[in-house]
């Protein structure tokens, strides 16, 4: 697989592996049974030549985009006739959009979308069908046709976090909810998965609500803007790490530590479990991001002419292989978990704890 030169196209965050290391990586992968493949080069009938997949990923501002590209590179280099082409939507709906066609005019076999938001990028995944080519959609969803949707349940999920939070609260207390990009469907999901929680908890008040795009910087504002409008918070209940560390930095620069506002997140990073264990986070939703492998294997599948085995009908138009749900990582389990996660960089300092 020549990583080098497909990343030097694109101007893309190179993860400096090479195959033999990805391979290696590849081992420790929570999901290599699903949909197995053997090593080796993949035979397409009615094809020769190397197999090309193109890769839209919703953008690579965040280390758990860069994760998932890296699962679907580690399968890559299992199959050395398979070639990647992948493209960075910058978190932009109309580039992501163009970005698709653009793959489509390079030849590729299958897409593989991540897509930044959900309704947004239906044009997109009808453009890649009306093409005649497998559409493999991953993380998130756009609510019309596609081949298969893979992911996690997010609902469940967050209802897992939602529980923790609710039972440490004692079920009554006031809450500030900081949510991922608005319009995606993880962020929908999330959403969703606090309130079914919620609704058995009316003693539990959501003051407000804001959306801080998965990441840190619009997240600091947010939980300024909450610390000042509201002298009593009991908790934060964000749906990314990110946002989670962008709002405990605001209620140090408050003066708000002694409130002891607990925290709630998603992400399932390994600096995420660390940050449980000091006590950062009192919960952290593990959802990974080790699932492009995945999709490159159901994309083989599909034009192999294989069925998916356990594929399903559900709301939206397609097919979806949801994923097992992985435990809520909390103090009681986070050694458990630490080094099981991913990324390799440390938590962000406590503010509170200097």
């Amino acid at each position: 697989m020549a990583l080098s030169s497909a990343w030097a196209e694109d101007k893309l965050p190179v993860t400096q592996k090479t195959c033999s290391e990805l391979l290696s990586f590849y081992k420790a992968l929570p999901f290599t049974s699903v949909l197995p493949l053997p090593e080796g080069p993949v035979a397409i009938p009615g094809k020769s030549g190397d197999l090309t997949i193109g890769f839209s990923q919703t953008g690579f501002n965040h280390p758990w985009r860069v994760a998932m590209l890296a699962a679907l590179q580690a399968e890559a280099c299992r199959h050395p006739n398979v070639k990647l082409v992948v493209v960075d939507g910058n978190v932009d709906v109309a580039k992501q959009n163009n970005d698709v066609r653009d793959l489509l005019a390079r030849g590729v076999d299958a897409v593989l979308l991540s897509p930044v938001e959900a309704a947004a990028l239906v044009p997109a995944a009808r453009a890649v069908l009306s093409a005649g080519m497998p559409l493999i959609v991953m993380d998130r969803d756009v609510p019309t046709d596609k081949t298969l949707f893979i992911g996690q349940s997010n609902v469940t999920m967050a209802e897992g976090v939602a529980d923790k939070m609710a039972k440490d609260l004692g079920g009554k207390g006031n809450i500030v909810v900081i949510t991922g990009l608005k319009g995606s469907s993880p962020a929908i999901d999330r959403d969703q998965g606090m309130k079914n929680v919620l609704a058995k908890y009316p003693d539990i008040k959501v003051l407000a609500t804001g959306d801080g795009q998965w990441i840190r910087d619009p997240s600091v504002p947010l939980m300024e803007d909450f610390l000042t409008a509201y002298p009593k918070i009991d908790a934060v209940f964000a749906h990314a790490e990110e946002s989670s560390w962008g709002a405990q930095l605001a209620i140090a620069r408050a003066n708000r530590c002694k409130d002891g506002i607990k925290q709630y997140t998603f992400d399932g990073s390994n600096a995420g479990f660390k940050a449980v264990k000091a006590g950062t986070f009192q919960a952290d939703g593990n959802y990974t991001p080790y699932i492009a492998d995945i999709g490159l294997r159901a994309a083989i599948y599909k034009l192999m002419g294989k069925e998916i085995p356990g594929e399903k009908t559900y709301q939206f138009p397609g097919k979806e292989l949801v994923l097992p749900d992985s435990p809520t990582v909390t103090a009681a389990n986070a050694d458990e978990w630490i080094g099981r996660g991913w990324g390799d960089f440390e938590p962000t300092p406590d503010p509170c704890k200097k």
